[in-house]
């Protein structure tokens, strides 16, 4: 059981919601996961991608979601969904910045809330959600790890974005861009070997990126036969495993908030 409840909050002069649900039992020291998808609430209740937030409920822990651009409260005149995003990265709006500046502005509203006693969060995210994920880990050190599905990591791969290929926006927008500022942090990716939507190779291109700037700590690449973009692929132990590596995660680092408050 959890109730719901949007939290309000700021970027820049727009006003901005998260969906915020809590668990009926709260663990000992609980975080928050923030999942992103498209818009908030399919990212908390579509049948696919509420799966590692119903783990961290289920393990007594917060989770959150806010609307991408042009999902959901934030479709506009550039139209909504990856049309729309792409309609306005066209129109010289950069979106991920935008994206990055809301993570950032909730992650101020839930730590004034006292919900991340650790002072940190972690981050899941699935296609679209994955990229933009991955811009707020690294625009963020807040947030401690991060997983993602089939993650979208060139943009001009998608066909909404093809005609802006090379462009200077979409260039920075992609995940090569993001390689020096994530190196060495904590990342889970899955993806399957014949997603053909997002490029599982481009994906592939930005693991080995990666691991060359990791410093010994490489991240975490978990493939599946088939293509994640596909009409019934399953990617339920790729959630699983994801899920398993963020709490793990955020089990060693609250190892000494939990030793502070048994003192």
């Amino acid at each position: 059981m959890y109730h719901d409840e949007e939290v309000t909050f700021r970027v820049g002069g727009s006003e901005r919601k998260a969906l915020m649900r809590t668990p009926e039992r709260l663990c000992r020291t609980p975080t928050v996961l923030v999942s992103l998808t498209a818009d908030r609430r399919t990212s908390l209740d579509g049948e696919d991608y509420r799966r590692v937030p119903d783990i961290f409920l289920a393990a007594g822990h917060r989770v959150a979601s806010f609307d991408l651009p042009n999902h959901g409260e934030r479709a506009n005149a550039h139209g909504k969904g990856l049309d729309g995003m792409a309609a306005a990265i066209e129109a010289g709006e950069d979106v991920f910045a935008d994206i990055q500046a809301t993570g950032k502005a909730l992650l101020d509203a839930l730590s004034g809330r006292g919900f991340l006693p650790g002072g940190f969060a972690l981050f899941n995210g699935v296609s679209r959600g994955g990229l933009s994920a991955l811009h707020v880990m690294s625009a963020d050190a807040r947030v401690l790890a991060c997983a993602v599905h089939a993650p979208v990591t060139d943009l001009p791969t998608l066909r909404e974005f093809s005609r802006l290929k090379g462009t200077a926006l979409v260039e920075r927008s992609n995940a090569a861009a993001l390689v020096e500022r994530l190196a060495g942090r904590p990342l889970f990716i899955a993806i399957g070997c014949g997603d053909v939507r997002v490029g599982a190779e481009h994906c592939f291109d930005f693991y080995a990126r990666l691991c060359a700037g990791a410093r010994g700590n490489a991240p975490v690449l978990f493939t599946m036969a088939g293509n994640s973009h596909a009409e019934g692929f399953s990617q339920d132990v790729g959630y699983q495993a994801a899920a398993a590596f963020l709490l793990a995660r955020y089990a060693e680092a609250a190892k000494p908030a939990r030793a502070a408050s048994a003192s």
